[in-house]
């Protein structure tokens, strides 16, 4: 019995018609295929985990799609350091960082440029995490700030570096250290926060003392400034970091180059600590004991004095970094 070629006609059509709305849901649905093809239970490092958002995922889409899925995970120099100062925030910047998919920072301080200077390049490299060539790879050594050969070594090795630095207001600063060298047994328990800043029966400022010479920044940002242009360096305002976190995050994400991940939205405040925590997957993810740790209270009248001290040294900070901060005694 032959078929009529009305009827194979109709069957043909019929094909090709089922075969372009194939291919045009295809099309329609690459954005989605391209991103389920990733496997959804990797770290942060190019993938998103299984259990993220169709909101997340968009959101992730531009450092997924970016990492080659046949791409290593190698070491790399950093492209830009957080080099100080100590008891400023710089922990907490490096841990808020580690949370971003296009940066990956160290974990812990490699001392290079000052404690082990003498060692390799590869060493220093060995140092840093892994990434992939759409990161940003990062290291934070605080005590480079205070080392005045620092800078001259950093720029031999790379005079292009981005530098990042956090300024906290100075007599806070010195209380923080104070507690901080305390718990490190740097500085007997049994002495008193008064007694370690001033001298000469509390009338004359302990120049001598560790942290309150370290919250001098202009003795030190002068030698990184023979060196280094001020463009090449991002000032952060410790204080506001500590207020309002997604504020100054904003400033290193455009300084670094990469896009915006950290929205309000990423941070919630603990009470306990008084101190801004960073989101991640629903739960928030906050410094360990040693931040947000007791402060003991400063004698109104030796702050008075330490402020009396501070003032022309801050106005010299100010005028070399070409901006002010809000510490106006």
């Amino acid at each position: 019995m032959s078929t009529s070629p009305s009827k194979n006609i109709a069957v043909t059509l019929f094909i090709a018609c089922v075969i372009l709305m194939f291919l045009l849901n295809r099309l329609y649905d690459k954005d989605v295929t391209l991103e389920k093809s990733f496997p959804l239970n990797i770290n942060k490092h190019g993938y998103i985990s299984k259990d993220v958002s169709d909101e997340d995922v968009a959101e992730l889409r531009i450092s997924v799609v970016k990492t080659p899925v046949d791409e290593e995970c190698v070491k790399r120099p950093p492209k830009a350091i957080i080099f100080g100062v100590p008891r400023c925030g710089t922990t907490t910047l490096a841990s808020f960082l580690n949370e971003h998919p296009q940066i990956a920072i160290n974990h812990w301080d490699s001392y290079y440029f000052d404690v082990y200077s003498n060692r390799s390049v590869e060493w220093y490299i060995n140092q840093m995490p892994c990434s992939y060539s759409h990161q940003v790879t990062m290291e934070r050594t605080a005590s480079y700030f205070h080392d005045l050969e620092a800078p001259k070594r950093m720029y031999s090795w790379n005079p292009n570096v981005k530098l990042i630095v956090t300024f906290k207001e100075p007599v806070e600063r010195v209380i923080s250290d104070f507690v901080g060298l305390q718990d490190e047994g740097l500085v007997d328990k049994s002495i008193l926060l008064e007694d370690y800043c001033m001298t000469n029966n509390g009338t004359e400022v302990n120049t001598k003392a560790w942290a309150v010479g370290l919250s001098n920044y202009q003795h030190y940002v002068k030698t990184w400034l023979e060196y280094f242009k001020l463009e090449q360096i991002l000032i952060i305002n410790g204080t506001n970091f500590i207020k309002d976190p997604s504020q100054e995050m904003g400033k290193v994400e455009k300084f670094l180059g990469v896009e915006n991940y950290f929205t309000p939205d990423r941070f919630i405040f603990n009470e306990t600590k008084r101190k801004y925590c960073v989101i991640r997957e629903g739960n928030p993810i906050c410094m360990d004991e040693r931040k947000g740790r007791p402060h003991p209270n400063l004698d109104p009248n030796v702050r008075l004095i330490l402020q009396k001290y501070y003032k022309p040294l801050n106005e010299q900070l100010f005028e070399m970094i070409k901006r002010r901060f809000e510490w106006e005694y």
